[in-house]
């Protein structure tokens, strides 16, 4: 058996280290290069950039808006960010919630604020303004909370 990558996965390989070289803010690869705190704002950031690309729901497939990567690119994407100091992407969105809505969602329910967007049916789901202001909210109210859920 051969564990080498082959000539295409090394391509890859080389590919996503130049983008993030050129992409990854030079403050936060120093921060996680030298185990310093990471701001919301560095992680947001990161992420941002990451979405701009398309990546930042990297192991989605294709017809939900990922770039359809296989295991191998996975690894690859996963091990050259972490060489140049990139931080993971906060899983809980992306990682975690997007696999339900891909898997019970539909193009009328696809809208959430946390993600981004999610494409169902080949058309993206956008940000709904009235459905943003029904969104379910909660705030601390004398002896517990309410949420609005109208």
């Amino acid at each position: 058996m051969d564990l080498a990558f082959t000539p295409e996965e090394l391509a890859f390989r080389d590919e996503i280290r130049t983008w993030v070289k050129d992409n990854l803010p030079a403050d936060i690869a120093h921060k996680v290069h030298n185990a310093m705190r990471l701001t919301r704002d560095d992680m947001q950031r990161w992420a941002k950039i990451l979405g701009k690309k398309g990546w930042l729901g990297w192991g989605w497939p294709t017809q939900f808006g990922g770039p359809g990567w296989g295991a191998v690119q996975k690894h690859l994407f996963e091990e050259e960010c972490a060489l140049a100091g990139a931080p993971r992407v906060v899983p809980f969105g992306p990682v975690m919630v997007a696999p339900v809505i891909m898997a019970f969602g539909n193009a009328e329910n696809a809208f959430c604020p946390v993600l981004p967007a999610v494409k169902f049916g080949g058309a993206k789901a956008t940000a709904n303004p009235v459905r943003a202001r029904t969104w379910p909210r909660s705030k601390p109210v004398p002896n517990g909370w309410a949420t609005n859920t109208s």
